[in-house]
């Protein structure tokens, strides 16, 4: 797959300002309150502590590690790219990630002349690697119980190799089921022998302010170790509102939100799978509020049809930089949201000669 520098993300674009939208994968029902309360509070008049003792000493507590396994970043992009720059240095290293999800691990990779492959055995055995395991992931929503085991036994040959989870969604997949009684918090057999990324502005509705941390491993590994991360960061990496943030992400009243909202989030995820299948759309299988769908448009339809919706405010994540062309990410909305949808998609619907035809005409009316 050829590889391009240029971004291509859900959220704001340079059309008309959005009204629905099924772009993000962020929480609907967001703003958490509790969570933007101790936004709003936050003290932008002074620098954050440069160290961050206070904040990765909470951090640490809250995951049951030592403080100097915490790495706190700006965001979950900044720690891609400086745990990349961090493991590029050992020079003759290769980046392993699925060509299909989110890219900013081969980006990472490619502008530090990194070796990448789409699997380990892509990549010379004695080749240390970074393993990449967005998990649940992102764009399909696709959950995989034991993906980090099996990858950690493909590298059980080589103690070189690193694995990396990112764990943005992995609250989502709680909130999902029935277990939102410590949702951001990983509980696996495995968790001390990966880096953990977390990046919860997403969880909280809060996708404007920036901040995310790692969770490294208890290996102790120097190449990654919090010194040397620290070492590559700027100063002040994370601003006060995002120290803010991750404050506040720990609060056990912002989980309080999340299990208030639990039971609409599922509502509204099985209520838009049910009403996109019965409008023809087809998908795969997703374990979260968001997946990947195949609207019933012609290809050749699909520029005019997504003009279509920003005209009426309604931004939808093309795919096609994923790999998948034709098919959109949805995030899940509101009942009547999913409704303007499907009403301004019908007529897109069919033969692409007879809908450029009625779409002319209905033109030609105004």
């Amino acid at each position: 797959m050829r590889w391009s520098a240029a971004l291509e993300h859900g959220g704001p674009d340079a059309g008309p300002p959005i009204r629905i939208d099924f772009s993000t994968n962020a929480h609907p029902l967001g703003p958490n309150p509790v969570v933007r309360a101790m936004v709003d509070r936050a003290d932008r008049t002074r620098y954050p502590n440069p160290h961050y003792t206070e904040l990765r000493s909470a951090l640490g507590a809250f995951h049951s590690v030592e403080s100097d396994r915490i790495v706190v970043g700006s965001s979950a992009s900044e720690l891609i790219w400086r745990l990349t720059r961090a493991w590029s240095d050992a020079k003759r290293v290769g980046v392993v990630s699925s060509f299909q999800t989110f890219g900013e691990y081969l980006r990472a990779a490619r502008a530090h002349g990194v070796r990448v492959a789409s699997n380990r055995a892509g990549l010379p055995a004695d080749m240390p690697a970074l393993l990449w395991c967005c998990n649940p992931d992102n764009p399909s929503g696709r959950y995989e119980d034991d993906i980090i085991t099996r990858a950690l036994l493909r590298s059980s040959g080589s103690h070189h190799d690193l694995i990396a989870a990112d764990l943005a969604y992995w609250p989502f997949r709680a909130l999902l089921t029935s277990d939102v009684q410590t949702p951001a918090v990983l509980r696996a057999p495995w968790a001390d022998r990966v880096v953990q990324l977390w990046s919860p502005n997403k969880l909280h509705g809060l996708t404007g302010v920036r901040g995310a941390y790692l969770v490294l491993p208890s290996d102790g590994r120097p190449s990654i170790s919090g010194e040397t991360m620290t070492s590559f960061a700027p100063s002040w990496v994370l601003g006060a509102d995002g120290v803010a943030l991750l404050q506040a992400h720990m609060h056990p009243e912002a989980t309080d939100f999340l299990r208030y909202t639990a039971p609409t989030l599922r509502d509204w995820k099985s209520d838009q799978d049910r009403r996109l299948h019965e409008t023809g759309w087809a998908s795969e299988a997703s374990h979260l509020h968001y997946g990947l769908w195949r609207p019933p448009v012609w290809q050749s339809l699909q520029p005019r049809w997504h003009q279509r919706l920003r005209e009426d405010g309604i931004k939808l994540r093309d795919a096609t930089s994923f790999g998948r062309p034709g098919w959109v990410r949805l995030g899940s909305r509101a009942p009547e949201e999913v409704e303007r949808l499907v009403a301004l998609t019908e007529p897109f619907r069919g033969n692409p000669l007879s809908v450029r035809a009625n779409i002319h005409n209905q033109a030609e009316s105004l």
